[in-house]
């Protein structure tokens, strides 16, 4: 998490329900216990001298924010996150926590973002496209088993791509038109990229699948930009009568492996001259975690095993438009 500024700032501190009240009475049981219950047990527990409550307020059903002003040395939410009494409180009240450290001085109670990075596979779009295009051949099994290990950290990117690739050799080279119409876009996707849009927010999806599904994700949902991999086609021959992926990447691209997505997010906040403190960044895989921890706020979303637990931070929930909550201020009811 990087964050920049001087000597005073404010912890936010956005609690979500994993399932929503479906009563008043729910409601009002886990307000008490997200509002002042939970600043006693952060204030008594974590670090006593350096906070003092600023607000308290419930943003939407489930969903409840505490904003902390601090002063140095800071706290590290990416650590305390894992505190045992934290950890405790979550499981008891069935809710997630995500912690957040902004400069000081938000104008009108809105998290500083200026850049907001986004995964493209199992976070904008619900499937992973590599296990489709496995899918149209008959090799499924093959292939996601693969997937599903390097998503969780326990292969090297790079290297297992080319090997699903191989696989993939002689899928038609018009097949992402077929796919285009079963894709499908996360729940809630078009509504935080308006929101960001709507503020200015420079938006980008930098995907470890393939350009054409990430230049049409950029269309459908108005983004700025789109980086993903490149693949070969080969023409027609002998041994296959139509234009075909060859099974390789191409070498006139670069190859969207973890280090680079974080390039793209350190290069485009320097082209634009923004802050990293001011940058979102939203991923599921293991190959995002470069990309997520060096993010102003850099959150792992429905994310694999390995991720959850080591991103700066972590939510899993039914749609995208939750994250909204952590970046700006709301219609809410303060308590």
């Amino acid at each position: 998490m990087s964050v920049e500024g001087g000597n005073n700032a404010r912890l936010i501190v956005t609690c979500f329900a994993k399932s929503r009240p479906s009563s008043q009475d729910d409601f009002r049981s886990q307000s008490v216990a997200c509002g002042p219950t939970f600043s006693q047990l952060f204030a008594s527990q974590l670090s006593p001298a350096q906070l003092v409550l600023d607000s308290y307020c419930t943003l939407a059903p489930g969903i409840f924010q505490s904003v902390y002003s601090i002063t140095n040395p800071r706290p590290n939410p990416a650590k305390f996150r894992h505190h045992a009494s934290i950890t405790a409180f979550e499981a008891l009240h069935a809710v997630e926590i995500v912690w957040d450290i902004v400069p000081d001085g938000l104008s009108k109670g809105f998290r500083p973002v200026r850049l907001a990075v986004f995964d493209m596979d199992s976070t904008l779009i619900n499937e992973e496209v590599i296990d489709e295009l496995a899918r149209s051949i008959g090799i499924t099994s093959a292939v996601s088993a693969i997937t599903a290990r390097a998503m969780n950290g326990e292969l090297d990117f790079e290297h297992s791509l080319r090997e699903r690739l191989a696989l993939l050799k002689g899928v038609k080279a018009d097949v992402w038109d077929e796919l285009k119409k079963t894709i499908t876009i996360a729940e809630g996707a078009k509504e935080l990229i308006d929101y960001l849009r709507e503020r200015h927010v420079l938006t980008v999806v930098v995907s470890g699948g393939f350009a054409p599904m990430a230049l049409w994700l950029k269309e459908q949902l108005g983004l700025t930009y789109a980086f993903a991999n490149h693949l070969v086609v080969s023409p027609s021959n002998a041994a296959c009568q139509y234009p075909h992926l060859s099974g390789e990447l191409s070498s006139e691209h670069p190859i969207v492996v973890p280090e680079y997505k974080q390039l793209v997010l350190e290069s485009l906040a320097k082209e634009h001259s923004i802050p990293l403190s001011e940058t979102f960044v939203v991923g599921d895989g293991s190959n995002d975690l470069p990309m997520l921890g060096a993010a102003g706020l850099g959150v792992a979303w429905r994310a694999k095993a390995r991720v959850q637990r080591e991103a700066p931070q972590r939510l899993n929930g039914t749609t995208l438009s939750d994250l909204i909550f952590l970046l700006g201020n709301h219609d809410s009811k303060g308590t």
